[in-house]
């Protein structure tokens, strides 16, 4: 059945053997939001936790720090959109606030954004819109006063080789909403650099413009360049340090990511306000100067973990001031992170956790640890599990209706109380009894039990008195039949005549010329009467002239509608009927179209209550997970 049960039995056994197709719909459909909203994030963050596995054993309670890349937040309340693309923007700002969520469920200490804050520098054309731009970022990333959040540029934020206004005022911006180009902050005695990639870029080609090397660059003012001979000054080996690049190191082109990516590498390429990877040169003044433990990028949108191996470097001898020797190269590994947004180049967005104790000289590379965490392929569930489920389940209400309308009832038409059935019955008054042999059924014979034995009549009359006027069928007269079995002779003795009408099966009503219904003919009741009318009846037709045909033009008096034409013909003592009707042209025609259009929308209306039925709960509890988990 469709239709769903309101009743509340006592056991569960019997209440769920009353629940209807719609019911299960409905359950199914919110056990597949409740998953897709809620259970997907639980399952596969539910392995992601803070590495302090891998850390030495300390007294302290490591310190952990939340790493995000390419949020890429973008507001368009006041820009001119589509319908599709609005409601792009708002399935990526749900799956911002749904990543974030879950994200920050983790605990942070400490929170570090690696560039690419907004969506991009040139959609921005005034103070207004990235005040606009700027409170939405922090609508969606709520942010806990009590856990300090650090910010990275990325060159959509400040640009890259743009035109010196502009880049002066994307600097100035960033600088006044989320702090400094360029940085450093000691965590747990480790060194963060947070380093302005786009700057260094943009100075990296001055300098290759000049044919100059590093050593003998003279710095910009305030610049990236100058910023990192400061931290070599500073260096302290005793605080191992963690670089912080927007953009990637760089790195052959046919070097591998590691099993964590989706596809493809990181490889070369410059666009306008873009660069794939730092300079060859860039990298190996970025890993002599800062000597980093590690280095975290992003830009790429996907995961990427590479070993960098820098150049041989010459350092002073604690004992001896004159005594120089030659330093050991350390491999430095580089993890870029996933883009925090969701992207076309990646399904599953993801974050970076990093643990951080205090490093002690026994057990210095052990005083970090990192791991990768990565969301479900969330916007598709929309594309491509709401909506072909969505039409799945439609299609399957229309199949179980249509199904429901062609079935046939529990039992055959004869026992089923209605007046058409009534009027084939030969037993009356009405009982659910086997309906007996009629001369149309195969194994009928005159000697056929039950036919022709006699029992009461009905007292409500002759079931002629219900049978409709338009019947296909005519009773032959108890007199008719009389008269007429004398005629055959001595076999008469063996037949009784029937208590009850007869019935025989015709085609075509019959009228005289004038369109006036003629008597029925008499004959023997088991033949049939079409044989008592015309010269075929006792075979004596001409066997020469076994085609005949009469034609009925429109408009004939008597015609049932004006716009059929009837072919009528003769075939072997056998008469048989063709009409051809317009049903466009014809009064009947159209109202049957029209009773045929009223159907469908009601079959229509039927699907969409069913549609409604079941889905109403599901949209009810998406709109309560959306509330809570945002």
């Amino acid at each position: 059945m469709l239709t769903a049960s309101f009743r509340r039995p006592a056991l569960l056994d019997a209440w769920l053997s009353r629940w209807g197709i719609l019911d299960w719909l409905r359950l199914f459909w919110c056990a597949a939001v409740l998953w897709y909203e809620l259970g997907s994030y639980v399952w596969s963050l539910g392995w992601c936790s803070w590495p302090d596995s891998g850390l030495s054993p300390a007294r302290e309670r490591p310190v952990h720090l939340l790493l995000v890349a390419d949020p890429q937040v973008r507001d368009l309340s006041t820009s001119r959109t589509t319908a599709f693309a609005a409601i792009h923007q708002y399935l990526v700002d749900l799956t911002l606030r749904r990543n974030w969520y879950f994200a920050s469920r983790r605990s942070p200490d400490v929170v570090v954004f690696l560039g690419d804050i907004l969506a991009s520098w040139r959609s921005i054309k005034s103070d207004e819109e990235y005040e606009r731009n700027y409170n939405k970022f922090l609508n969606i990333f709520r942010l806990d006063r009590r856990i300090p959040s650090y910010f990275v540029p990325g060159n959509n934020d400040v640009g890259l080789n743009i035109d010196t206004s502009s880049a002066r005022q994307a600097r100035q911006r960033f600088t006044t909403h989320f702090g400094p180009l360029n940085q450093h902050i000691r965590v747990r005695n480790h060194t963060l650099v947070m380093l302005d990639a786009a700057g260094l870029v943009e100075e990296d080609y001055l300098r290759a413009a000049k044919y100059i090397d590093y050593d003998r660059w003279t710095p910009l003012a305030r610049g990236a360049v100058e910023f990192v001979h400061s931290l070599k000054e500073e260096a302290d080996q005793t605080r191992p340090a963690i670089l912080f690049s927007h953009i990637p190191l760089h790195r052959p082109d046919t070097a591998s990511c590691g099993p964590l990516r989706e596809r493809g590498t990181i490889r070369r390429g410059v666009g306008p306000s873009y660069q794939n990877t730092l300079g060859k040169k860039t990298t190996a003044f970025l890993l002599k100067s800062v000597t980093p433990e590690i280095v975290f990028s992003a830009d790429d949108k996907d995961h990427c973990d590479y070993v960098h191996v820098p150049p041989r470097a010459v350092a002073t001898d604690a004992t001896s001031a004159n005594a120089t020797t030659i330093a050991q190269p350390q491999n430095v590994r580089e993890i870029t992170l996933k883009a925090f947004s969701p992207t076309s180049e990646i399904r599953h967005p993801g974050f970076q956790l990093l643990s951080l104790i205090d490093p002690s000289s026994e057990a210095r590379t052990s005083s970090l640890a990192t791991t990768a965490c990565f969301f479900p392929d969330y916007p598709s569930v929309y594309t491509w599990r709401y909506l072909p489920l969505f039409f799945l389940t439609a299609l399957t209400l229309i199949f179980l209706r249509r199904r429901k309308l062609r079935s046939p009832t529990s039992l055959p038409s004869h026992l089923t109380e209605s007046e058409l059935s009534k009027s084939f019955s030969l037993n009356s008054p009405w009982s659910r009894q086997p309906h007996p042999l009629t001369p149309f059924s195969p194994d009928w014979s005159p000697r056929t039990p039950g036919f022709y034995t006699p029992h009461p009549r009905s007292p409500n009359g002759s079931p002629q008195d219900s049978f409709p006027k338009d019947s296909l069928r005519a009773p032959i007269s108890r007199s008719a039949s009389h008269s007429n079995v004398s005629s055959l002779g001595r076999d008469s003795q063996h037949l009784r005549l029937p208590t009850t009408p007869t019935f025989r099966a015709t085609t075509i009503p019959r009228t005289d010329d004038d369109g006036h219904p003629q008597h029925l003919p008499t004959g023997p009741a088991h033949l049939d009467v079409d044989e008592l009318d015309d010269e075929f009846a006792y075979a004596r037709y001409d066997q020469r002239q076994p085609f005949r045909v009469k034609l009925e033009r429109d408009g004939d008096e008597g015609a049932v509608d004006a716009d059929e034409f009837a072919f009528t013909f003769t075939l072997y003592g056998r008469r048989r009927r063709i009409s051809l009707w317009i049903p466009l042209l014809s009064k009947s025609g159209r109202a049957t179209l029209t009773g045929r259009r009223r159907s469908k929308r009601a079959f229509a209306k039927r699907v969409v209550k069913d549609l409604a039925y079941i889905m109403w709960p599901a949209v009810v509890l998406w709109v309560v997970l959306v509330w809570l988990v945002s």
